[in-house]
């Protein structure tokens, strides 16, 4: 998610009563693999975008599982 100036080693805040929306970045579950995403939500597409080129986009087909667990609402920059 470095597109997003989010990076290994950061802490992030999630909120789970934030209802997700289209832009959010999210925290999902799909098929059981934990993701930080940024959500894509329009008419009947669904899609985690990664913000960082070396990761490919998840189209989320009515095969998958996902369970947006909550809404990213912050994060701090660890020191050490």
């Amino acid at each position: 998610m470095q597109g997003a100036e989010i990076f290994d080693g950061d802490i992030l805040v999630v909120d789970k009563s934030v209802e997700p929306q289209h832009g959010h970045i999210v925290v999902a579950f799909v098929d059981g693999e934990r993701l930080v995403k940024r959500l894509y939500k329009r008419g009947a597409r669904v899609a985690l975008v990664a913000e960082n080129p070396a990761y490919p986009t998840i189209e989320v087909t009515g095969e998958m599982e996902m369970v947006v667990w909550g809404v990213v609402v912050g994060k701090f920059k660890r020191l050490l």
